[in-house]
């Protein structure tokens, strides 16, 4: 079953909210584009998910290029990353002045077991603790999803 098949297998009706601090949360393993995220992977091995290391916190940070050039590794064209970096802001800048509108998506463990991760992992919301982060919010509202 390919990364996609599986990630089509998860009942997102079956949780509970909690408010989680965005650290501990990590990037979703996708052994199907791993070697690319580890290209632009800046930090310690055993934090190759930490948020605090992704192409996401450091593109907000310092406008770091590694989110350009993951986008264009996984295949997109130069008109969808300007588009989805111009979203991205736009997330960035709603988070600023409003807060959290809507809760992020986490699984209670990975989908898929690798040795990076045994917690919390994003299922939808990467862009959103990026921002989190960068704005120091200590807790943010989650669905955290059952797994079996």
């Amino acid at each position: 079953m390919s990364f996609r098949q599986l990630v089509r297998t998860v009942n997102t009706n079956d949780y509970y909210k909690k408010m989680v601090n965005p650290k501990i949360l990590k990037a979703q393993y996708n052994p199907e584009r791993f070697h690319i995220w580890l290209l632009l992977h800046r930090g310690p091995d055993e934090e190759s998910f930490n948020m605090l290391y992704s192409p996401h916190f450091k593109y907000l940070k310092d406008r770091d290029k590694s989110y350009y050039k993951l986008q264009r590794l996984y295949g997109r064209n130069n008109k969808w990353i300007q588009d989805k970096i111009k979203k991205f802001l736009g997330v960035f800048e709603s988070i600023k002045n409003e807060g959290f509108k809507e809760s992020l998506m986490i699984l209670e463990k990975p989908l898929v077991k690798n040795r990076f991760n045994d917690g919390f992992e994003i299922y939808e919301g990467h862009h959103r603790v990026a921002c989190a982060l960068i704005l120091g919010i200590k807790k943010v509202p989650c669905r955290i999803i059952r797994r079996k």
